[in-house]
């Protein structure tokens, strides 16, 4: 008897590798994603304790360059910020652009491994006939077998 082959198999395969990079792919995005993040906490981090030693050194004194200077660093800081958030709302928006081709690579997989089921339900079901008419038929042959040398 044949063994049960598939024919979609190598498309199949050629589906999941794809659902496989495009999960990479949404992985490697989130981590990004966090890395920009962090980066936004660490620039605002920065900011506050620009106040601080602000605050500081005007208690205990301190020079014209040195209070001219931190507006401009906080200024220059929130740029930066806003940056960076422009360009997380730009990688958020490829994220959800990513997991809507996933759940089609899903689907598409779906579609595919049900197909496979089916035929593979199919052929059990053919090759139990076959053995069963297998089966009748010795059986036949057996009892006139019998019938003739008694």
């Amino acid at each position: 008897m044949k063994k049960y082959k598939f024919k979609l198999d190598a498309l199949l395969k050629i589906r999941k590798i794809k659902e496989d990079q495009c999960k990479m792919h949404i992985g490697q995005l989130q981590v990004h994603l966090t890395n920009l993040r962090e980066e936004v906490s660490q620039h605002n981090k920065d900011i506050n304790e620009a106040f601080e030693l602000q605050e500081q050194s005007l208690v205990g004194g301190a020079s014209g360059l040195e209070t001219r200077f931190h507006p401009y660093f906080v200024q220059g800081k929130r740029t930066h910020i806003q940056k960076i958030e422009e360009e997380i709302n730009q990688f958020e928006s490829k994220v959800q652009q990513m997991y809507a081709r996933l759940n089609e690579f899903r689907a598409d997989v779906k579609v595919i491994q049900e197909m496979k089921e089916k035929d593979q339900k199919k052929y059990k079901k053919d090759l139990d006939k076959r053995m069963n008419a297998e089966i009748e038929e010795q059986v036949q042959n057996w009892t006139q077998f019998n019938k003739a040398n008694i």
